[in-house]
């Protein structure tokens, strides 16, 4: 019994310990007090091991900013070449005698000559008609009180076409220096009396401006306007009293003044009741006319004895509602 247990020991030891020499070979050795390892099974990576292989973020390295500056370099100088290309066949063509100026169409004139105004348009387009500057002839006839507006077009390969828009006469008016010009509804002052050709000719206006700014322009728009209102009120019903005055002028402060066709005297109007205004002043003269002593004093005038004593009238003024105020000469 003793030997048999003795040669088993010895001879063929036990199957575990025989187990544990075989794998001893494959592990890493384990330190003590550590946890016993486990290996990982094949084609699966652990995340220490992720970590350790993972690349850093790629960087843009110096030759892709030079690649970049190499393309633009090239874009710029072809976007060049094509501008230099471009003004070089622009000139070419603008110089060509198949665009050289050969007919000037004129539309639109009647108080301005054709001739006039080929001429200014041959002298500034050079007889070149893409190297005409349009603005330029548009500002030089313009320059013409009687031109209101003016349209200018190319017609290729030889032509140009011009639409004149001239200015209409609306009423007749007084310059500062006495003379009559027309005036149309934008308040422009331009050429002279015979362009007027409505007869009977209504009564001159005063007191425009006669500068070109455009403050000048609306304040004679404005006043236009009551012009308008005043010519109506006083031809609106019969008789009509415009041919009784010869000229109206405009104030600041008084508004419509009206001279008598007749007398000369000035009857201040203001601004409004036009006709009522007008024909109590109209009273009040026939009443000196008549020297009837009843329709002044009914017309309550304080200096009745000396207007009919002959006594000359400066002025009427009748804004003063059922009183014509009387100014005599001194």
């Amino acid at each position: 019994m003793r030997k048999k247990a003795t040669g088993q020991s010895e001879g063929n030891p036990p199957e575990p310990a025989d187990r544990n020499r075989r794998t001893s070979k494959h592990r890493a050795p384990q330190r003590q007090g550590e946890p016993p390892q486990r290996r990982p099974k094949p084609g699966i990576e652990t995340q220490s091991s992720a970590r350790q292989t993972s690349a850093p973020p790629p960087r843009v390295g110096a030759d892709f900013f030079s690649r970049r500056a190499v393309r633009f370099g090239g874009a710029f100088v072809v976007m060049v070449l094509i501008t230099v290309g471009m003004i070089v066949v622009y000139n070419f063509m603008t110089g060509s005698r198949f665009f050289e100026l050969r007919q000037i169409d004129v539309y639109g004139n009647s108080l301005v000559s054709e001739a006039e105004i080929t001429q200014i348009v041959r002298s500034i387009a050079q007889r070149k008609v893409l190297r005409a500057d349009i603005t330029q002839i548009r500002n030089e006839l313009k320059k013409n009180e009687l031109i209101k507006d003016v349209e200018i077009a190319r017609v290729l390969p030889d032509m140009m076409r011009v639409i004149i828009k001239e200015r209409t006469p609306y009423a007749l008016a007084r310059r500062r220096d006495g003379a009559v010009v027309c005036v149309d509804t934008d308040g422009s002052l331009f050429g002279n009396r015979s362009l007027f050709k409505a007869t009977p000719a209504p009564p001159l206006i005063s007191g425009l401006k006669e500068d070109h700014a455009e403050s000048a322009s609306e304040l004679n728009r404005q006043r236009l306007k009551v012009y308008d209102k005043l010519m109506g009120e006083l031809n609106g019903s019969l008789p009509p009293l415009s041919p009784r005055i010869e000229e109206i002028n405009f104030d600041d402060d008084q508004g419509a003044r009206v001279i008598l066709a007749d007398s000369r005297i000035v009857v201040v109007l203001g601004y409004e009741d036009f006709r009522m205004r007008l024909n109590a002043a109209l009273d009040l003269l026939d009443a000196v006319r008549r020297n009837d002593a009843e329709a002044l004093n009914v017309l309550r005038i304080g200096d009745a004895e000396k207007l009919l004593s002959g006594a000359k009238i400066a002025y009427l003024n009748a804004t003063i509602p059922n009183r014509v105020v009387v100014g005599l000469e001194e």
